[in-house]
């Protein structure tokens, strides 16, 4: 048996950032034995990351801040360690891989840490080689960094930190800008990890692709371990059971479509025709898309990193222009640099889009005029859980309050209109729900919404519609009214990329 003796300890540990009121963890009691598997859950906030951090010693030397208690990580004390040295056996992947790259070339990026600790060239080329051997991902030798889509560069991310053989791995919400079939090979090299006897530490919210792998799940709620729970004992939860826990669910099976109310189709509203699009010296991305839409339809754009979706829906907003396409809203032609008169996008980058100092002026922004605005304000704010933080400036928010505070913006724009580029990115199940009402809204309200997404559940909860993309064209189009329309969406986005 490998999980024989403690590796990470938390004998009463608290944590208090600087600058901040309130412990964001609390006296926390936690064993992990070596060779183990753990995955932290939880709401946002609720100290999963602040976890995390103190087993790759982050914490205390680069997030500053009072720890009371002891966190003892491979024998040592995290107050008297060196980040730097515990990198040696302690890797560390990130949300965003963009985040923690040093280079601009895939294989260069995988040889850094090695290069970093001083080990020598022919030991280093021996170790880079066999990272990509071993992960079956040559493939990706010698690449542009910037010319990666998100799931290869986690799959870099992941390559690099293998090369030091580390003995433990801290992965924070890995998942959350990866496409299903990519979340599923990020759970392959996991599984190859766990076999070769790795400690394997998981922050996350998305679970499912963590069904039958975690040996053990942590519940946490405000800075404390509320719950803890075998790997089985996840499994046997139903979905109702997981959802009262606030949870997503483990299994995708148990994900029910949630019928939407039928709202009248009477003349198309928005056509595309004959749509074409290539970067600059690039293979064409999207070929002779033709589309027909209707207002109070939500539709989703479905297909893996890297099939154009996210072009589509700057195209459709005017951000960008197309090779040739004709556009048509209302039965009258707009050109493409008039989109946007009638488009508003709101990008996955929610730093792009805020532009005052409150967060309250942010949504009353261009929008005073409209009737009762301060009502509609609050209305939103509470919709999509900023009610606590009206005052604050929106970039003294998190990620999650960000992005929901730009759809909150969408939600007042009189475009009709709307795309949201993976508005589910990275939320816990209470505020996916919140955003998931917030797109129910503006379709009833009659706006026509197309969401950009890799999330099963929210488009269970919120698509009528859903366009399937695979190798520059609409594959499918289908009705999303019905049970096995579904059934064929989510077999799609889980092959989709496979032979």
């Amino acid at each position: 048996m490998k999980k024989q003796f403690p590796i990470i300890s938390f004998e009463h540990a608290s944590f208090q950032y600087e600058g901040q009121s309130q412990e964001s963890l609390k006296d926390v009691k936690l064993i992990i034995k070596s060779g183990e598997f753990l995955v932290i859950t939880g709401q946002s906030g609720c100290g999963k990351t602040t976890l995390t951090r103190c087993i790759n010693n982050l914490i205390p030397r680069f997030f500053e801040g009072r720890l009371s208690g002891e966190v003892i990580v491979l024998g040592r004390s995290i107050k008297e360690s060196d980040a730097g040295e515990a990198g040696k056996e302690i890797a560390s992947i990130f949300q965003d891989p963009r985040s923690q790259f040093f280079t601009t070339n895939s294989s260069s990026e995988v040889a850094f840490a090695c290069e970093n600790y001083g080990i020598p060239h022919k030991e280093i080329v021996k170790r880079v080689n066999s990272a990509f051997q071993s992960l079956n991902m040559e493939n990706l030798k010698d690449r542009d960094i910037f010319a990666l889509s998100s799931g290869e560069r986690q799959k870099v991310a992941f390559l690099a930190a293998t090369t030091l053989n580390p003995q433990i791995y801290v992965l924070d919400e890995p998942s959350a800008n990866l496409d299903i079939h990519t979340i599923l090979q990020v759970r392959e090299i996991l599984s190859a990890l766990k076999a070769a006897g790795h400690t394997i530490i998981v922050s996350e919210h998305r679970l499912f692709y963590l069904y039958g792998l975690a040996d053990r799940f942590l519940i946490m709620e405000d800075g404390q371990i509320c719950e803890e729970l075998t790997g089985e004992e996840m499994a046997e939860l139903s979905a109702v059971q997981m959802h009262n826990r606030r949870l997503r669910p483990l299994n995708l099976d148990l994900i029910q479509i949630e019928r939407k109310e039928s709202i009248c189709r009477s003349e198309v509203f928005l056509q595309i025709r004959n749509l074409s699009f290539s970067h600059k010296a690039m293979p064409e991305l999207l070929h002779n898309i033709s589309l027909e839409a209707y207002k109070g339809e939500t539709i989703a754009l479905i297909g893996e990193n890297g099939c154009g979706k996210t072009t589509l829906g700057k195209i459709l907003s005017g951000l960008i222009r197309c090779r040739q396409g004709a556009f048509y809203i209302d039965g009258k032609n707009v050109k493409q640099q008039k989109l946007s008169d009638y488009v508003y996008f709101v990008m996955q980058e929610a730093d792009h889009q805020l532009y005052t100092d409150s967060v309250t002026e942010e949504l009353r922004l261009g929008n005073k005029r409209i009737p009762s605005i301060d009502e509609k304000v609050s209305q939103i704010l509470k919709m999509l859980h900023l009610e606590n933080f009206k005052d604050c400036h929106p970039y003294a928010l998190s990620g999650g309050q960000k992005q929901r505070l730009t759809i909150g913006a969408a939600m007042l724009s009189e475009k009709p209109i709307i795309v949201l580029d993976e508005p589910t990115s990275g939320l816990d199940w209470d505020n996916m729900c919140a955003v998931a009402n917030a797109v129910n809204y503006m379709r009833e309200a009659g706006k026509l919404v197309f969401i950009i997404t890799h999330d099963l559940e929210f488009i269970s909860l919120t698509a009528s519609r859903a366009l399937l993309l695979k190798e520059g064209i609409i594959k499918d189009d289908l009705q999303m009214t019905e049970q096995n329309n579904f059934k064929i969406v989510k077999n799609f986005m889980v092959e989709e990329g496979g032979e």
